[in-house]
């Protein structure tokens, strides 16, 4: 497990958000709950970040708290069809960049839009896609990840400490059978908020 460091700085490549004064506001919001950001986050302008185990709506919560207490930002994919009014404010607040799923261009294309029109993005992407016991992990961070040429930025959510933890970057090959095992092998040990509810992958480990 990495070293333990509270709330790390983040390196002027890393695309930020919020001010000096409501960082440290923040950063108390998570430490009165108890909990604490582990590792160091990578100096990298683009990245496709990845959180798991993903088993409790208070996955999102801790998360999104854990960010703006960092300033990190950190785009997350929503249907196009949220993005209206009365969402749109906190949508923007949370950083949520709209998609449209019935587009003949892909989300892959649609991502690959978005990141060569900016100098910093990261996108954020939950690969079980639902907190209910998965079979499997989604190979979509991985296709964007491939077709921007950005690393994978590894954070998992340990309860059993109550850590936030940057586990690491992973370059992907290109070949997402052969580099999965290897992405999982990052998150052996840590435990959701429902272990009962573990995606079949990472029970395996």
């Amino acid at each position: 497990m990495p070293e333990q460091s509270q709330f790390p700085r983040l390196g002027a490549n890393v695309p930020q958000r919020g001010f000096s004064y409501s960082r440290p506001f923040w950063k108390k919001v998570v430490q009165v709950q108890g909990w604490t950001v582990i590792g160091e986050v990578p100096n990298i302008p683009k990245a496709v970040l990845i959180g798991a185990p993903h088993t409790s709506n208070f996955d999102a919560v801790i998360g999104v708290q854990v960010l703006v207490a960092l300033g990190l930002e950190l785009h997350i994919m929503a249907k196009s069809e949220l993005y209206r009014p009365p969402f749109r404010p906190l949508l923007d607040w949370i950083k949520m960049i709209p998609v449209d799923r019935r587009s003949a261009q892909g989300l892959v294309d649609q991502m690959r839009d978005v990141f060569h029109k900016r100098a910093k993005f990261w996108l954020g992407i939950a690969p079980e896609g639902t907190r209910d016991s998965a079979e499997t992990w989604k190979s979509g961070f991985y296709r964007i990840a491939c077709a921007v040429n950005v690393p994978i930025v590894m954070v998992g959510f340990d309860y059993s400490n109550k850590a936030v933890i940057f586990l690491g970057v992973f370059e992907p090959t290109g070949d997402f059978d052969a580099d999965l095992p290897k992405i999982l092998a990052f998150y052996k040990g840590l435990k959701g908020g429902n272990p009962d509810q573990l995606s079949l992958p990472l029970r395996n480990l």
